[in-house]
């Protein structure tokens, strides 16, 4: 076997990687931790309390240090969107705690370690609002530091879906009572007494709302079943905004949502054609204060963006009626999500070291082998223009084949893909992405088996000389490996969380710790997911690896290569929004936004793969191990509609 000049990662620098990293993560957690808990002023609680026919709830619970049975603090529970978990509402968490409002940060039904439910996807929504409306009565009735006279709720577009149904929940009440109140043979006859408002009050238990990311429920009806202080702070390039009643996410002027939230609380002869953005109308001390919030964002950065984070105190500071000498634009967020962002590059930096220093184990020494020598030879005009195709048509494919191969989920996996509960392949995002990813694997698994045999009587290539051959022994201890790896990584996610209270993170990209059900799933993903892992692997380290080319260089084609097309697809999508007012793809706009993580996680791929290669001399490390942890993330922080 021809042997290439590459060589593995020696274990003094595996060992120095290794200690960088653990370092690194010590100051993410530490730095993380002090931030989100401002130093010391708010304790951050971790529940699970159980709810309706079984279920439960859980979350986190941020506590100022100050508030007690004796000094009550107002509560706002904020729940996240679909296909992400409690720690994406961190920022108004971290925010409104630090300011003196006690925050519960929920995972949602079906998401994150919340269970399912036993009601149907969308009957949950509506009859539980995925579990706020429990949360809601068991803060009212067990948190004794808790001034239950002003619980707010608010959540992040399915979570603004269920604050709305949660208003409704309780503002239904309140009127049925009001309504009984004003009949003749009520105790006051047609006149409310004291007494019949006290019992109407006392069910309303949601004093102020805000929903963030989903208006479309703010009508004349949806509003006559509520009774709260009401906020809506809703993106103008949303990618949802294309089915608002104006066609787009401008909710100023005479826009239909907004004046159906401001009119809601003016009488007939004074109700008003046009709504100011921000400005507050009626009055809190009644729970009839309104608002709209309208920034220049898109959807999924209204949980991480400056704006919405200082409306999101505006809001409950005006609707609680409390003073903070914090600024509303005064915000250390920011400075955690950093934090978490180290903590993510350290954890992927210890991958390649944990193998190599673990190859060192008797076990598994007999997988270190030398390299071969890169088939690839770019020495005429002809090997260039042949290679710069296929490199192109290796994204191109899968650009123009994610949408249409993606939408396919309804017919493989018609169940999740309709919002039903299933015992197999329950993740709605996980599926199509999976049936993308295996279309593709096969077909660079043929490009492959093409490029092969174009070049092995050239040169006289065999399959010994490509790192791809393997004994069952060989398989076995590299998968064992891959699982040691695997168990690695996520030791430090776990740890953060145990020790912190934090995971590694940036914006919409995520490492979080699992349940024992998301592994139980995993080993539905993984063999399926490994086909598109395996032809990456034979993508990167075989057919774009190119003799005499620097690694550097090398490198980045490949990790374009992998990303590119999903670069695409997002640029097409936010070029549209940003030029035209709405979005590219409209109903299906959930597409391209599940797969922006895909951008960081496939890039890195590359070099975490090469890196394993250069070690076994083999393909097969690299996508075990790049494929049980990248499934992982996903499987981690998505929805699964598993059945109760």
């Amino acid at each position: 076997m021809e042997i290439n000049k590459m060589r593995s990662m020696p274990t003094k620098i595996a060992s120095k990687i290794l200690c960088i990293s653990i370092i690194l993560i010590l100051i993410s957690g530490l730095g993380a931790s002090a931030l989100q808990t401002s130093f010391g002023k708010v304790d951050i609680i971790k529940f699970t309390i159980p709810t309706e026919n079984g279920q439960w709830v859980s979350g986190n619970i941020f506590k100022p240090v100050k508030a007690s049975s004796k000094n009550k603090v107002p509560l706002v529970i904020t729940c996240h969107g679909y296909l992400n978990n409690s720690q994406m509402q961190d920022i108004n968490a971290i925010e409104l705690s630090r300011r003196g409002i006690a925050v519960i940060a929920m995972d949602a039904y079906y998401h994150g370690k919340s269970s399912s439910s036993k009601e149907p996807v969308m009957d949950s929504v509506v009859k539980e609002g995925t579990g706020m409306i429990p949360l809601v009565e068991f803060a009212y009735n067990n948190l004794d530091y808790v001034d239950n006279r002003k619980i707010g709720v608010m959540g992040h577009s399915m979570g603004g879906m269920n604050v709305w149904m949660t208003l409704m929940h309780y503002g239904s009440q309140y009127y049925s009572i009001i309504k009984e109140a004003q009949k003749p043979d009520s105790e006051g006859g047609t006149i409310i007494t004291p007494n019949e408002q006290a019992k109407a009050d006392i069910v309303n238990k949601v004093h102020s709302a805000l929903a963030t990311s989903n208006v479309r429920l703010s009508t004349e009806d949806t509003f006559k079943s509520i009774h709260a202080n009401v906020g809506i702070n809703y993106a103008q390039y949303d990618e949802g905004c294309y089915d608002l009643t104006n066609g787009n996410g401008d909710l100023s002027g005479n826009c239909y949502e907004s004046l159906s939230a401001i009119n809601s609380i003016l009488h007939d002869d004074k109700k008003i054609k046009s709504v100011e953005i921000s400005k507050f109308y009626g009055d809190a001390t009644n729970k009839t204060l309104r608002v709209v919030y309208n920034p220049k964002e898109i959807h999924i950065l209204q949980h991480f963006s400056f704006k919405s984070a200082a409306y999101t105190v505006d809001f409950f500071q005006k609707a609680f009626q409390i003073d903070s000498s914090i600024k509303s634009d005064n915000q250390i967020w920011f400075l955690k999500e950093i934090l978490n962002l180290i903590g993510l590059i350290a954890a992927f930096m210890a991958i390649v070291p944990i193998a190599v220093l673990l190859m060192e184990v008797p076990v598994f020494k007999g997988l270190k082998g030398t390299v071969p020598k890169p088939i690839i030879i770019l020495n005429t005009k002809k090997s260039k223009a042949v290679f710069l195709f296929g490199w192109i048509m290796s994204w191109v494919i899968s650009w123009i084949s994610f949408m249409p191969i993606s939408k396919m989920n309804v017919y493989f996996f018609p169940g999740p893909a309709s919002f039903k509960s299933s015992k197999w392949f329950p993740q709605p995002s996980t599926n199509f992405i999976l049936l993308w990813a295996v279309f593709n694997g096969i077909v660079g698994i043929i490009l492959f088996w093409i490029t092969y045999n174009s070049e092995k009587n050239k040169r006289e290539i065999t399959t010994d000389m490509l790192g791809i051959k393997i004994t069952l022994s060989e398989f076995l201890k590299t998968l064992a490996l891959a699982i040691c790896v695997f168990i690695g990584f996520y030791g430090f996610v776990f740890a953060s969380e145990y020790f912190f209270n934090t995971d590694f993170r940036i914006w919409i990209l995520a490492i979080c710790t699992f349940s024992s059900d998301k592994l139980k799933l995993a080993l539905q993903y993984w063999p399926l997911y490994f086909i598109f892992y395996f032809a990456l692997s034979i993508s990167n380290n075989i057919i774009s690896r190119v003799e005499n080319q620097k690694e550097w260089f090398n490198l980045l084609i490949c990790g374009l290569g992998n990303a590119l097309g999903i670069i695409i697809i997002n640029a097409i999508q936010y070029i549209t929004i940003f030029t035209t007012g709405v979005s590219h793809w409209q109903a299906d706009r959930l597409y391209p936004i599940v797969i922006i993580p895909l951008i960081v996680l496939l890039f890195a791929s590359a070099y975490i793969g090469r890196n394993l290669f250069k070690a076994t001399g083999k393909v097969w490390l690299g996508a075990m191990v790049n494929c049980m942890i990248i499934v992982m993330i996903g499987i981690a922080n998505t929805a699964t509609l598993s059945l109760f």
